[in-house]
């Protein structure tokens, strides 16, 4: 099970994209939880699907922080809910 990382120094930000290619990214605020942002970000995937629908459009709400040597990165999709993550 991943859980969300709530210690490390992040950056957080909104990624909007389109059939898997990311189009846009807006920071967002580090304070809280990831899943604090999720109402605000399926409001906007519903405005973006209201005003583009022939677009596949999807929103994951992501951080990212350095640890030692690595970098890592979590993510929630908001259609789904699902936490990732990912250490490069």
């Amino acid at each position: 099970m991943v859980r969300e990382n709530m210690t490390a120094k992040k950056a957080r930000y909104i990624s909007v994209r389109n059939g898997g290619e990311e189009t846009y990214v807006e920071n967002i605020p580090v304070s809280g939880r990831m899943r604090d942002h999720l109402p605000a970000a399926k409001l906007r995937l519903r405005e973006i699907q209201r005003v583009m629908p022939l677009g596949k459009w999807s929103i994951r709400i992501e951080q990212v922080w350095p640890e030692k040597d690595a970098r890592h990165y979590q993510w929630i999709d908001v259609v789904t809910g699902k936490l990732g993550e990912s250490v490069l």
